[in-house]
């Protein structure tokens, strides 16, 4: 009798983004969850100010700054289809969407004009104000991502060589999965499906079956990388 194949897969995002991602992947996938960051949102005064658009890098930003009540009509620059899609349930209109920030500065330098309002988390892989000097920027930080340990769950897996994905999704998980690893882990058989190529480098030390990087840096490329690379195992 035939067996049915099912790829065993490692999320370490925040609880909810690991259960959407989850519940994406579908049929074939057996998922552990143990998030190396967890979502704590923050407290900020929600205020524009004198902002003619705001700009979110995630959908925590958002959630964040629903969470303090904020109401807005500016126009919003977003990075990422699944950030966009949060900031419009916000009531947001959206100018444009891009999958990383740095690909996003030029919609703001083209469609934009006049002071800009940040609205995003604790840690950023790129500054905005670096990338638009000449830019009035002002930030309102919603959340933090706290860091985690990986569960007993986790490692005992990872010991076991009972992985065979594991998507990184930040230069931040990686080295925080870098920190985590013990001699004991098994991962002559498991994929390292890395976000960025930023991520990809902070994960090639890692002794795997080898790391690939996404066809684009966002959740679908993600997603059509894993199920992919399942197919072929």
């Amino acid at each position: 009798m035939t067996g049915i194949s099912v790829t065993r897969v490692l999320l370490t995002r925040p609880s909810a983004q690991s259960q959407d991602f989850a519940q994406a992947l579908g049929p074939g996938f057996e998922v552990l969850t143990s998030p190396l960051l967890e979502i704590r949102f923050l407290n900020p005064v929600v205020d524009t100010g004198p902002a003619r658009a705001v700009v979110f890098t995630s959908t925590n930003g958002v959630a964040g700054w629903r969470r303090r009540n904020g109401t807005c009509t500016l126009p919003a620059f977003c990075v990422g289809a699944r950030t966009a899609q949060a900031a419009r349930a916000a009531g947001f209109p959206i100018a444009a969407t891009a999958p990383t920030l740095i690909a996003l500065a030029p919609h703001l330098r083209e469609q934009s004009s006049g002071p800009l309002l940040h609205i995003r988390g604790t840690h950023v892989s790129a500054e905005l104000a670096d990338l638009l000097p000449d830019r009035q920027i002002a930030t309102c930080i919603t959340y933090e991502a706290e860091a985690r340990p990986l569960s007993p769950d986790a490692h005992h897996a990872l010991e076991a060589g009972e992985i065979d994905m594991i998507p990184v999704f930040s230069p931040r998980t990686a080295a925080r999965l870098l920190a985590e690893r013990t001699d004991r882990w098994r991962l002559d058989a498991t994929r390292l499906i890395a976000i960025s190529p930023a991520t990809a480098r902070i994960l090639a030390p890692l002794a795997s079956k080898g790391v690939e990087t996404s066809p684009t840096p966002d959740t679908n490329g993600l997603l059509a990388l894993l199920h992919r690379k399942s197919a072929q195992c």
